[in-house]
């Protein structure tokens, strides 16, 4: 009789294993499902410290509005000029807006729009922006390792450029494209040409960001 018992204790203590085993296959499936369906995110999506951090800007000087994706660590300081010069008969007017690492000041970017009182297909044409982009880095010391090639910015062709400042082998970038322009007179609003000048001695990460975002927008 003890036997027995034991027999029929034995085999329901099996027949419980027996059903916890097939419980816990059961829900190894569904966990396996639940996994295979979830998606995840590929590589370089997960958002880095500095995604999170980088929001878009406007700056205002002149008649001219700036907009450019800036991160938030980096603080600047910034300042405004402006000047006028002829070439023949066409006025040149330049508006310049330099943001200043509040941190380092050998950080930078200036962004220039130069405009011309007369429309001249050679004011914007690939020869006359890589000239000037030449003479920019020349007129900022540097000596070496110059390259320049062509580059869409706000999607118009322009030209990028940089070099490497002598003797102190700091890297310098600037990039030149046609900016949209109209110049109001008593007679009436004229198409006319306005090139934008962009010049910087931050890191590429931060001079590419800044050009991939920059939009430079006539507001007077």
């Amino acid at each position: 009789m003890i036997g027995y018992e034991l027999d029929l204790l034995n085999g329901n203590i099996l027949e419980v294993l027996i059903l916890n085993i097939r419980n816990l296959n059961f829900l190894a499936m569904i966990l396996f499902a639940l996994l295979a369906s979830f998606s995840w995110p590929a590589e370089g999506q997960f958002p880095s410290m500095t995604d999170l951090t980088v929001a878009s800007v406007k700056e205002e000087y002149g008649k001219w509005m700036v907009e450019f994706n800036w991160s938030d660590m980096d603080e600047y300081d910034r300042s405004v000029a402006h000047g006028d010069s002829t070439s023949g008969r066409t006025a040149i007017h330049t508006d310049a807006l330099s943001l200043a690492s509040s941190s380092d000041r050998s950080k930078a970017i200036k962004v220039s729009v130069i405009t011309y009182s007369q429309s001249d297909p050679s004011h914007v044409n690939a020869s006359s922006m890589a000239a000037l982009a030449n003479s920019t880095l020349t007129k900022s010391g540097v000596c070496q390792d110059i390259s320049i090639t062509e580059r869409l910015i706000e999607g118009r062709k322009g030209v990028s450029a940089s070099g490497q400042k002598c003797p102190t082998g700091e890297m310098v970038y600037v990039a030149v494209y046609p900016v949209l322009y109209h110049l109001d007179r008593p007679g009436g609003v004229l198409a006319s040409d306005a090139v934008g000048l962009i010049q910087s001695t931050y890191d590429p990460e931060v001079t590419e960001r800044f050009l991939n975002s920059v939009k430079i927008i006539q507001i007077k």
